[in-house]
């Protein structure tokens, strides 16, 4: 935690946050009263930023609050960005203090705050002088469900309001070293679902294929352009037009916060039709993806203040859409609407306008993608893949964990490529679909948290001969 800041902004397409269908989520074992903020320099720090996250304090001058060695890492005029995007975005309507956790000390903290439908863990570390020296956001999880059987884990699923997939495989190899899917355990896995964020997967994998193919390279540096910027989740939207990153940069971000920016420049450098014929080749679900949109257009669509657009993008057959989004069309004269954004609770088209896959798709989307990695010259993808887990995981039984998901309301996904101890390795992925409501990200969690406690007792499956 000390001497790094780390925001996960939460967004229609990033599954950073736990929410709810407009239930108001209290910290387990916490009281109703108001909590207080400690008067330590930590207790103090969090007060100041609690304060600012409710409009009731600024910051001007990032020193006097983050200590030097903070701001080296992350320059001033980067913070203030950050730190306003997540004030006008995951707080848009406010910050609440719910708890302040055991073990907190006079320059180290963990609370929990609560901002509209969101619950965060957010520790504040402090350095000698008082200011901070550390400052992170994560979601705070909400509690695992206890399965004792797949038939436990059958019901739970059953009893979700909309549509579900689930799939379990294990990676197996033949004697020629390719690899297979073994299920373990499969609910509906040929259902296509919209995906959210999840899709990155299949840019991740064309970016992974030019990069074998000699025509990309993991250091080549790409400039961030003002056309290509999108909106949160994510921080590149913030860089200045160009401002150069490696293509590694733009992976890493897009993959580990589901960076919409750094997702839109990939999908640019890719092309559109590269990432459709690649998806095409294990995507059952590809034709309701194409033409496969970048994460700016979906937002041009779904909240433009011409409320027939979504419509009838959604009508359209593959030729019209392709008009609709080109250069000079209806998708790219439309300016997202931030006041239907920041209400943006109900699901909006979700069953034609979005990403499509099965979760034996998004299985077999992470296994092409661990075959790129073991070839040489891919430790960058194999990096990028498990900055972050999507949950926490016990390192003891799962040491390498691979991930991404993603959600928009009405919309969530997990999909993981996970390692056990032993050295057994499992595809999953689950899904969830409302066209009705938001659905309940705590429970998905939750219900996700369970499932690996089953797969850590499945019984290793020997190598295909």
């Amino acid at each position: 935690m000390k001497r790094i800041l780390a925001l996960f902004l939460g967004a229609a397409l990033g599954f950073v946050a736990t929410h709810s269908d407009g239930r108001q989520p209290v910290a387990p074992g916490t009281a109703s009263t108001d909590v207080v903020t400690p008067s330590t320099p930590a207790g103090k720090q969090l007060a100041w930023f609690l304060d600012y996250l409710n409009g009731k304090a600024q910051l001007i001058d990032p020193a006097e609050r983050f200590s030097e060695t903070f701001l080296k890492q992350v320059p001033g005029e980067k913070l203030t960005a950050i730190l306003a995007s997540a004030k006008s975005t995951i707080f848009k309507d406010g910050a609440k203090l719910t708890a302040i956790k055991p073990g907190a000390t006079d320059s180290n903290l963990v609370a929990i705050v609560q901002g509209g439908e969101t619950l965060l863990e957010v520790s504040v570390g402090t350095d000698a002088s008082g200011k901070m020296e550390g400052l992170l956001l994560k979601p705070a999880l909400p509690p695992k469900a206890i399965l004792n059987s797949w038939t436990q884990f059958d019901e739970k699923l059953a009893a979700l309001p909309g549509q579900t997939n689930f799939a379990a495989y294990s990676v197996t190899t033949s004697s020629d070293g390719t690899f297979s899917l073994k299920p373990v355990h499969t609910v509906r896995p040929e259902l296509c679902l919209a995906t959210g964020s999840t899709f990155k997967l299949y840019v991740l994998g064309t970016i992974s294929e030019q990069i074998l193919a000699g025509t990309a390279k993991w250091d080549e540096q790409i400039k961030v352009m003002d056309e290509l910027k999108s909106l949160p989740g994510g921080v590149m939207q913030n860089e200045p037009a160009g401002k150069e990153f490696p293509l590694s940069e733009f992976a890493a971000k897009m993959i580990s916060i589901s960076d919409n920016t750094a997702t839109d420049h990939l999908i640019h450098r890719a092309g559109r039709e590269n990432i459709e014929k690649y998806a095409a080749g294990f995507n059952s679900c590809a034709a309701r993806s194409t033409p496969f949109m970048k994460t700016m257009e979906m937002f041009r669509i779904k909240l433009s203040p011409d409320k027939t657009l979504a419509t009838r993008f959604a009508a359209a057959d593959e030729a019209g859409r392709r008009t609709l989004l080109a250069p000079g069309g209806e998708v790219s004269k439309s300016q997202p609407d931030i006041t239907l954004a920041e209400k943006w609770t109900i699901p909006i088209e979700i069953e034609r306008v979005e990403w499509f896959s099965s979760a034996n798709d998004l299985c077999n989307a992470m296994l092409k993608l661990h075959g790129f990695e073991l070839k040489p010259g891919m430790d960058e993808l194999k990096r990028v893949l498990r900055i972050n887990g999507g949950i926490p995981f016990d390192k003891k039984i799962w040491p390498s964990v691979a991930y991404k998901g993603g959600s928009e309301p009405g919309v969530i996904n997990l999909t993981w490529l996970l390692e056990r101890n032993d050295g057994a390795l499992f595809a999953v992925s689950i899904g969830w679909n409302d066209t009705k409501a938001s659905v309940d990200t705590s429970i998905m969690v939750g219900l996700a948290r369970g499932m690996t406690d089953l797969l850590a007792k499945e019984p290793i499956v020997n190598e295909q001969k």
